[in-house]
């Protein structure tokens, strides 16, 4: 049975990989907020807050990793979407990049000792929670922007730069994030410092591939997909 999907008939078989789709976004958005809140609770010195939104972390990623596993292997093995199978799959990847990215920024945080005064007045930083909340935004801009599938091609459209624009946010407090870290490195472990740098890069990786998957939504209008 073919349904009509924005404009595009797809089988229900199809369609349920669409809908996987979405499930896939909402594991890896849960992972994300839960890395926003070990972030938070870091900040706050909240030792035990932290761990469990630590272990919350690793948990959705595993569960996004086991979604996105499944759900590339019944593309890849079945006779669906044509000629945009290998776009798909690689929104999928992308999807997932972002779970992999909040799962190794939070390996960047010292959970299990704390982090050091200096370092904590980093974290609760007005810069670091408007990046945070950027990251958070780009990630539901691009839930947003799969929604829209359900709609209508122009709707995706409409949609789709919102993400570039979270993205463009996130990039210019990273910026400011480091001129903050480096002006005050001499308050701070040299080992600190780098963990920090490395936690803001692979932080903001978050919103790198929300974008990224965008524009894999972009490749699959310009094929006619929507």
């Amino acid at each position: 049975m073919l349904v009509s999907l924005s404009g595009f008939s797809i089988n229900r078989r199809e369609r349920a990989i669409v809908e996987g789709i979405g499930s896939h976004l909402g594991t890896v958005k849960k992972t994300v907020e839960d890395f926003g809140g070990l972030v938070d609770s870091l900040s706050r010195g909240d030792s035990a807050s932290a761990r469990r939104c630590f272990d919350t972390v690793m948990d959705e990623e595993t569960k996004a990793d086991t979604i996105h596993r499944d759900l590339s292997l019944r593309v890849a093995n079945g006779a669906f979407f044509g000629g945009v199978r290998e776009d798909i799959l690689a929104l999928l990847e992308k999807i997932d990049d972002i779970a992999d990215s909040a799962k190794d920024a939070s390996r960047l945080l010292n959970v299990e000792l704390g982090m050091d005064g200096p370092a904590i007045e980093l974290l609760k930083s007005d810069e670091m929670r408007l990046f945070i909340a950027d990251l958070k935004s780009s990630v539901t801009a691009l839930e947003n922007l799969i929604a829209a599938f359900m709609i209508s091609k122009k709707e995706v459209l409409a949609r789709v730069h919102s993400v570039e624009e979270f993205e463009e946010l996130a990039d210019s407090r990273k910026d400011v994030l480091l001129r903050e870290l480096f002006r005050g490195a001499s308050k701070l472990n040299p080992v600190t410092v780098i963990q920090l740098r490395d936690f803001i890069f692979v932080a903001d990786d978050i919103a790198d591939n929300a974008e990224d998957a965008s524009d894999v939504v972009l490749v699959l209008i310009a094929k006619g997909y929507g």
